[in-house]
This record gives structure tokens, C-alpha cells and sequence, in this order.
């Protein structure tokens, strides 16, 4: 057994408890209960899927094979950096405590836009 009581995972994907609602592409931290990750936080992976209420949530983890669905904070281009922003989303502007991500597959036109991610 893990840490967390629940054996090895190798899908690529995990469910942790959530704390509250989250949206899907929403990066998220625990320890704990699944919450958004902020601006300076180190996220584990991405919501694979809207959760409503407090209960399991299953979340992209940032090591898995393959790209992500993140959550827009505005807009950007494809190709361009993202960095986790407060709230648990991404944009293309680095800051000196901003944590990278990946790079974006898509364009994001506006915020909360869901777009295609190659973690890095």
C-alpha cells in the first residue's frame, strides 16, 4: 500500500477526495482534499472532470502519457508556455513564482476556455 492507502496507480489518472466543486481543466493540489492549485503552487495534475460537491474526483496526473484539458485563465496562442494562474488555470504569462505547465496545442480565445496541453 501507498501513502494514501489506495495501491500504485499506472493509468494516468487517479481519484482523490475533493474539499468542493472544481471544473473540469481545473489544476489541482492536495495533500488533503482535492482544491484548486494557486499561482505559486505546485499542481499534481488537472480535473478530468467537473466535480459539483465534496466527494472523489478524478484528476490527470501532470506525469501521465499524453496531453491534458486545461482551463484557460484568458487568452493566448498555440504554442505558447502556459503557467499555472490563480484559480487553477493556465495563461502564457511567467512570473517569477509561476509554475509551467506545458505548451498549449490550442489557441485560447477567452477565459475559462478548455485547450489541449503537452505537459512539460
Amino acid at each position: 500500500m501507498t501513502a494514501t492507502g489506495t495501491g500504485i496507480v499506472d493509468t494516468g489518472s487517479k481519484v482523490f477526495p475533493a474539499a468542493g466543486a472544481l471544473g473540469q481543466g481545473v489544476l489541482v493540489k492536495t495533500p488533503g482534499a482535492l482544491a484548486a492549485a494557486g499561482l505559486a503552487e505546485q499542481p499534481i495534475g488537472v480535473m478530468k472532470h467537473a466535480t459539483f460537491a465534496a466527494g472523489p474526483g478524478t484528476v490527470d496526473l501532470l506525469s501521465k502519457q499524453g496531453t491534458l484539458l486545461c482551463k484557460a485563465a484568458g487568452a493566448f496562442s498555440a504554442g505558447a508556455i502556459v503557467y499555472g494562474r490563480a484559480s487553477g488555470l493556465v495563461d502564457d504569462v511567467a512570473t517569477s513564482s509561476a509554475v509551467a505547465i506545458g505548451v498549449a496545442l490550442d489557441a485560447a480565445t477567452a477565459a475559462n476556455d478548455l485547450v489541449e496541453v503537452m505537459p512539460l
